[in-house]
């Protein structure tokens, strides 16, 4: 699992920040399916499990960064 935060051990590429700033790159304001946002995110990141990337996204809606509607996310 993921940590929230970097630290002295933890890279930033390895946090939920990290990987939901990769994911906001992947968006770019486009709206897109949840599975191919997951396909193009493991382009990116080969090693992040797929509840990272559920942990991340789930970390962008909270913060109101994304919305979803019908398994489409879009940047409001």
């Amino acid at each position: 699992m993921s940590d929230l935060y970097p630290d002295k051990f933890t890279p930033i590429e390895r946090t939920v920040v990290g990987e939901s700033a990769l994911l906001l790159g992947l968006l770019r304001g486009r709206a897109i399916s949840i599975g191919q946002l997951f396909v193009e995110f493991r382009d990116v990141a080969p090693t992040t499990t797929y509840d990272a990337f559920a942990l991340a996204l789930t970390f962008l809606y909270g913060a109101g960064a994304v919305t979803h509607r019908d398994q489409i996310v879009t940047v409001p």
